[in-house]
């Protein structure tokens, strides 16, 4: 028998089934064999000798069947581990992207908070360049108001000033001024008598151009033709004449005029100087 069993061998199957197996499996199968080696000692009674396990193949399936029910709720733990583990990964993402959104929206809001701050920040900085703005302007209203009351002001002390030193001369220039005046009396009076000359004249011209006319030398006989001929005729020969007539009384009166004009430049002259002498005496 120990020949037989030293030559024994285990196959290849037999070591995979065997180190796949469970180890109650394999301890129930050690047990079993110690079991025989035991009842196989010639000092071990075979009447009396009793196995550990009565039914090992029952025992097996037993084993095997609790080892499977052991596998499935491992199985069915791990596959609940699992799906809590995905559901925990999935909320783990879900609040990972709800707290980026958050963060996105945070950030928006912070952004136009900014933009409206910076919005409201020139809004009020234009304001007040309007407010500087009118004040400065209104400062140079008033500036100028102020300059013109100055400008009033002074131009109303001048206008005192000048009245007062006009009331002062007046005195001194009442002879001048009365010289003037009365030179310019007799000068309009020289042009007034120029203006009834030359109205003498027209007149005298109007009056001597009066066309008388006779029909003494007409004959009684003459035609109606004829008679508008020889008035026609007589009524040249008149306006021909009193027209160098007037022509030669218009020539003398421009002549005269002339005359008269061009001394008055002379005379003008001299009354400006004895003004400046007048004024110089004042002063």
């Amino acid at each position: 028998m120990d020949d037989t069993m030293s030559s024994y061998s285990f196959s290849h199957q037999f070591y995979q089934r065997w180190t796949c197996a469970p180890d109650p499996v394999r301890a129930s199968i050690i047990q079993e064999l110690t079991d025989i080696t035991t009842l196989l000692q010639h000092d071990t009674p075979f009447e009396t000798f009793v196995f550990s396990t009565h039914d090992l193949d029952a025992h097996l399936d037993d084993l095997y069947e609790n080892h499977e029910a052991e596998q499935a709720i491992a199985k069915a733990i791990a596959d609940k581990q699992a799906q809590q583990q995905a559901a925990a990964e999935k909320q783990r993402l879900e609040e990972e992207q709800r707290l980026e959104k958050e963060r996105l929206e945070k950030e928006k809001e912070k952004e136009k908070e900014k933009q409206a701050t910076a919005e409201d920040a020139k809004r009020k900085e234009e304001e007040k360049l309007k407010e500087a703005e009118a004040v400065q302007k209104e400062q140079q209203q008033n500036e100028q108001l102020d300059t013109n009351k100055d400008n009033d002001a002074g131009e109303t002390e001048k206008l005192r000033t000048a009245s007062s030193a006009e009331e002062s001369q007046g005195a001194v220039m009442s002879d001048t001024t009365k010289a003037d005046i009365d030179d310019k009396a007799t000068h309009e009076s020289n042009h007034a008598a120029d203006d009834n000359n030359i109205k003498t004249v027209i007149d005298k011209a109007v009056s001597d151009a009066a066309i008388h006319l006779s029909l003494k030398d007409t004959k009684i006989g003459a035609t109606q033709p004829e008679l508008v001929r020889e008035l026609e005729m007589h009524i040249d020969d008149y306006l021909s004449e009193q027209m160098m007539q007037i022509s030669e009384n218009l020539k003398s009166w421009l002549r005269a005029e002339l005359a008269q004009h061009l001394t008055e430049p002379d005379k003008a002259i001299s009354n400006d100087n004895e003004k400046n002498i007048a004024k110089k005496n004042i002063h």
